[in-house]
């Protein structure tokens, strides 16, 4: 039972929201060549942030079973929870290690990190170049804003980063696709 806990994959609160705009058939044959057809869409995804387990680094319980956790000692485990770059997300007061030879009190999985986003775009368009012949021309962007997007603070308290967002989520990514169908 001291294991039981929520699932690295739990995320409770979860936003999507999607949409398609493509535009119009234009009756100027030059504008219809260039203008008609193109569908823009976009994706935004919020999500609370991921199930945490606070790791004291060494073996108290001398065990020698690894991923062992510490105990909290005060209320609430965090600190400054804007998750800017380097921000100490997680208050390394709020934890000590248990004593030799007992299991700490921090269950597993029982925090969460910082809440994540992104913001993805596509441009597609098909051209009808012969009868049962096309061509798609396809741009994507993935963070679309480039934006700091923060990872997960590290989790090891021996660790002198402990509490730290050092990582980030992907930059901003761009892919182009050309597909001829036949």
């Amino acid at each position: 039972n001291f294991d039981r806990g929520n699932c690295t994959a739990d995320r409770r609160q979860l936003f999507n929201l999607t949409a398609l705009a493509e535009t119009p058939q234009f009756s100027n044959r030059t504008l219809r060549m260039i203008a008609t057809g193109w569908r823009l869409s976009a994706i935004y995804k919020a999500a609370a942030g991921e199930p945490l387990s606070i790791l004291v680094g060494t073996d108290r319980a001398l065990t020698g079973v690894n991923s062992q956790r510490p105990d909290q000692i005060l209320a609430s485990p965090y600190s400054d929870t804007s998750t800017g770059p380097s921000s100490q997300y997680l208050n390394p007061a709020a934890f000590a290690p248990q004593a030799l030879g007992t299991l700490g009190n921090v269950g597993w999985n029982n925090l969460r990190g910082p809440k994540t986003w992104s913001f993805d775009m596509a441009l597609a368009r098909t051209f009808s170049l012969r009868e049962m012949h096309r061509m798609e021309v396809r741009a994507e962007a993935f963070n679309v804003t480039n934006s700091f997007r923060p990872g997960s603070p590290n989790v090891t308290l021996n660790n002198n980063t402990f509490g730290q967002i050092r990582t980030a989520l992907d930059p901003r990514i761009l892919q182009f696709a050309l597909k001829y169908v036949f």
